[in-house]
Parts: C-alpha cells; sequence; structure tokens
C-alpha cells in the first residue's frame, strides 16, 4: 500500500511566533490528504509542525522527525511504501528541504519524496537538480498528484479549471496530527475580545476580485489571482462549514481567499451578501464566525451591515499605502481607509491590517506616516484594530516586484542582489536574512527619492506609535503581545 504523509514544515526559527502560526491551522496538508484519499480511497496522514505536540515550543524538528522515524519504519516493515510530500513556501522552504534531507539520509531510497507549493512554481529547476527530492509537482494537486503518488513521474505540471460546481478538493481533516490539541490550545488564547477561539480554515474562493477588476497587488506572488473569481457553490459551502463545526467543534473559520466577496463593486457585494444571508439562515445550524480577507474598498456603510450578518467578526483589511502616491504604487484603491474603518466600527466588525512599506515614497510621505497611523490609532486602535503591522515591501518569488528587481539588478549590475537571486535559482529558496538584505535593496536601488537609512527611520517610529497603542501587532516579524491564560 502507499502511505503518503503530507508536512507543512514550520518557519526558519528566525521568523518570530505570530498570531497567525498558532490561529490558522495549515488548511494545505488537508487539502492534499482529500486528494490523496480519492485516489487511493484512504487517507494519509497530515502534519503541521508548528504544533506536533503539547510543550513542544523550540523541539518540533525533534519531535517530527522521531514521529516519522515510527510511522516509516512500520510502514516499511509491513511492506508498505511511505511517501513525504512537503509544500515549499517562502517561509518554509529551506526547513523543509532540511527535513526531506535529514529524512534521505536515514532511509535512502526506501522512502520517496515530493515537493509542490507556491515557491516551486517559480524555479522548478532548483527541485529537480536536489538529490533529496524524488517528485516535483508544479500546479494544482487534483490535476498532478495522481501522476507523482501513482505514476510516480519526476515532474508533472497542470492546472484544474474551476467553476462553482467542480471546485478544488474540499479540506479532510481526519489524520491530523495533534488537531484536536492544537484546538484546545488555541482556544487558550485571547485575541482583544476574542476567546475561546476553535478556527479552522475552508477555502471559498479562487482568484481575486480586486485583481481581476484592477491589478495584481505588487508583492503578491500567487498563482491564478488574475483570473476571475469563483465562489464555491453556497450548499457546498455551507455543507462543509457544518461538518467541521459538528467534528471539531469550531467556532471560526479562516477563509484564506485573496479577497472573500468575488466581487468589488458595492451594488454587486450588497446584492451577493443578500444572498448569502438567506442561504446562511436556512443552511448553518451551529453560529460560526468569519475571519475573512477584504479589501479596504468593498468595506463600507453599505456592505459592512451586510457582513456582519454573514458572519465577520475580524477582517484582514489590507490598507498597505498610506497616501495617493503610496496606494498608486502598490495598484491599491484611492479610498479613505477612514471610512472603512468607521463602518467597521458601527458594525461591530475588527479589523487586523498592514502598511506595506517600499514603493511610492517621498520624504514628506515618510515622514507622514507615523502620523498617519498616529491618527488612526487614537481612533480605532484596540476598539477596531486588533493588529498593525509596519513592514517593508517584501519580494516574494513570482512576484511583479521580483520579477522586475531581477532584471534591474542585471541591467545595473547590482553585484548583491545578483548573487542573491543566483542563490535562490539553485537552491530554491532564500533564509530571512537574504529577504531582509534583498528587500532592502529593491527600496534602496528604485525609491530614489528617498534614502533606505529615512524609509528604516519611518518603519521604525510607525512601529513604536503602534507599541504605544492597544493594537496587539507590531510587526510582521515581531511576536505579537498575546494573553495566554494559565493552565488549570
Amino acid at each position: 500500500m502507499l502511505r503518503p504523509i503530507f508536512i507543512h514544515c514550520k518557519p526558519t526559527v528566525q521568523h518570530d511566533l505570530r498570531y497567525d502560526s498558532l490561529m490558522m491551522v495549515n488548511a494545505s496538508v488537508a487539502y492534499l490528504n482529500s486528494i490523496a484519499k480519492a485516489l487511493l480511497g484512504y487517507p494519509g496522514i497530515s502534519i503541521d509542525e508548528t504544533y506536533v505536540s503539547e510543550n513542544a515550543e523550540g523541539r518540533e524538528r525533534e519531535l517530527l522527525l522521531n514521529h516519522l522515524r515510527g510511522l516509516i519504519t512500520a510502514y516499511l516493515s509491513a511492506g508498505d511504501e511511505p511517501i513525504v510530500f512537503c509544500t515549499l513556501l517562502s517561509y518554509n522552504a529551506g526547513p523543509a528541504l532540511q527535513l526531506l534531507h535529514d529524512l534521505k539520509q536515514e532511509f535512502t531510497d526506501r522512502v520517496r519524496t515530493g515537493v509542490g507549493g507556491q515557491l516551486v512554481r517559480v524555479c522548478p529547476t532548483a527541485y529537480l537538480t536536489n538529490p533529496d527530492i524524488d517528485h516535483v509537482g508544479v500546479g494544482d494537486a487534483e490535476v498532478i498528484l495522481s501522476s507523482l503518488l501513482l505514476g510516480k513521474q519526476r515532474f508533472a505540471q497542470g492546472y484544474k479549471r474551476v467553476t462553482p460546481h467542480d471546485h478544488y478538493a474540499e479540506p479532510l481533516y481526519e489524520n491530523y496530527l495533534s488537531l484536536d490539541r492544537r484546538l484546545d490550545e488555541m482556544s487558550r488564547y485571547r485575541l482583544g475580545p476574542f476567546s475561546g477561539v476553535r478556527q479552522l480554515v475552508t477555502e471559498s474562493v479562487r482568484g481575486c476580485a480586486w485583481a481581476s477588476a484592477y491589478k495584481v497587488c505588487r508583492f503578491c506572488s500567487l498563482q491564478g489571482v488574475d483570473t476571475w473569481p469563483v465562489f464555491r457553490a453556497l450548499k457546498d459551502h455551507f455543507r462543509i462549514e457544518q461538518h467541521l463545526a459538528e467534528h471539531y467543534g469550531l467556532n471560526w473559520i479562516f477563509d484564506t481567499s485573496n479577497q472573500w466577496l468575488p466581487t468589488v463593486n458595492t451594488i454587486e457585494i450588497c446584492q451577493w451578501l443578500r444572498d448569502y444571508v438567506k442561504q446562511r439562515q436556512v443552511a448553518v445550524a451551529s453560529p460560526i464566525n468569519r475571519y475573512v480577507y477584504l479589501t479596504s474598498n468593498s468595506v463600507n456603510h453599505r456592505t459592512a451591515p451586510l457582513l456582519r450578518e454573514a458572519g465577520v467578526r475580524i477582517a484582514y483589511v489590507g490598507i498597505d499605502g498610506w497616501d495617493k502616491l503610496t496606494r498608486a504604487a502598490l495598484h491599491k484603491a484611492q479610498v479613505d481607509c477612514m471610512k472603512m474603518l468607521r463602518a467597521c466600527a458601527d458594525n461591530d466588525i475588527f479589523v487586523r491590517t498592514s502598511m506595506v512599506i517600499g514603493s511610492g515614497l517621498t520624504t514628506q510621505n515618510l515622514k507622514e506616516l507615523p502620523q498617519f497611523e498616529e491618527q488612526m490609532l487614537n481612533e480605532f486602535g484596540g476598539k477596531v484594530i486588533l493588529s498593525l503591522g509596519n513592514f517593508l515591501e517584501i519580494l516574494l518569488p513570482g512576484s511583479a516586484d521580483w520579477e522586475e528587481f531581477e532584471r534591474e539588478a542585471h541591467q545595473q549590475n547590482i553585484e548583491e542582489a545578483i548573487k542573491t537571486f543566483s542563490f535562490f535559482r539553485s537552491h530554491g529558496y532564500l533564509s530571512l536574512d537574504q529577504e531582509d538584505r534583498l528587500n532592502e535593496l529593491r527600496i534602496k536601488h528604485t525609491q530614489r527619492d528617498v534614502s533606505l537609512e529615512e524609509v528604516l527611520l519611518a518603519r521604525d517610529k510607525a512601529v513604536e506609535t503602534v507599541k504605544r497603542s492597544l493594537a496587539l501587532s507590531v510587526t510582521i516579524r515581531e511576536s505579537e503581545q498575546l494573553e495566554r491564560p494559565a493552565r488549570a
């Protein structure tokens, strides 16, 4: 028998613990296991290294390896064939490749290994030349997993056409290592006014309404966001939620969609939400709160009451730019974010948000950034804004930012950047230090009206502004100030 094990590796230890790493149970391994069950007739095992057991902080890799040794040894003794797949993203590719190396060193060709995920699409050659990897997949697992798992192909590529009635795979949380204990641990934390959170992930929509209607955000590296957004058929959408509520006691859904609403037009949003609320009232028995991604132009005094009726309690809204120049440079809407926040305040919707510092910069708007945030936090900090991150625009492989700066690095002969891009092409990942330095080099060589020192100073002043407020998150690189009740 084939014995697939799907692993989402923990980020590098340089990444501090974030709220999302505890509260967002990784779903990629749950979707992969769903597809495997459809192919094999039985599930494999899903593992998120971020939480492998209680009291595991700092020892996750040790505990994971011991667990895998036991599984693989038992499978081999029974004459079964173990296969380990890892999903590679920019923040966890290094640890994932090290894990596969360690397994190959110990079990050699007795265990098959494979990789897929957003990062693999950018540079498959780096993984095809890696002796620790047997299978490389680019695209949608619904299309390629059979060729890798059953057909034993070295490389497979393909994408699935999605319709509301023929969507992507459903999440399968059976055989998800330590899921019940993780949900219990999650429920002990408090985020602003919320406690007792038991949150799982679904995917309702593919494509991005904002990217489809306007432009893909410059720092976005996800595939398929420029296609027309397709929301899962509402009947299936609510059925999945009800199943998760009944089986795992969840009371929150984290929807990882790019823009949860399948349109950006206010009239259409209102029409769609009225239908959503109507069908939700008929279909859903369990009270489920939603934490979803929205754009600042999709939340206003007309849409916010309907969003609240739909169960939205927290929205991650990418404000990103704070004046006309920064918003335009990031392909963001020229809307007043204060109006969005007031609409949320009036409808009991909380917001997590961020400022992306790195495009459209001038000496004047850098000076204005901390003042802008102070004004915003004075009115909404802790009352509406649960978290506000300030971070330099991140160069994600596959994004427009990444491709443009790679070309510019060669044109301007920016030696340090060229070496970093070359490292990625040969290794398939960057360390956090390399990422941070590449972000700084892009700003230094593309934002010619300001110095890097000015940018870093503005970022640091904005961070201090957040620290003085009631907002929890400081930056994407710093640990949030979460309240964690003591165990009874």
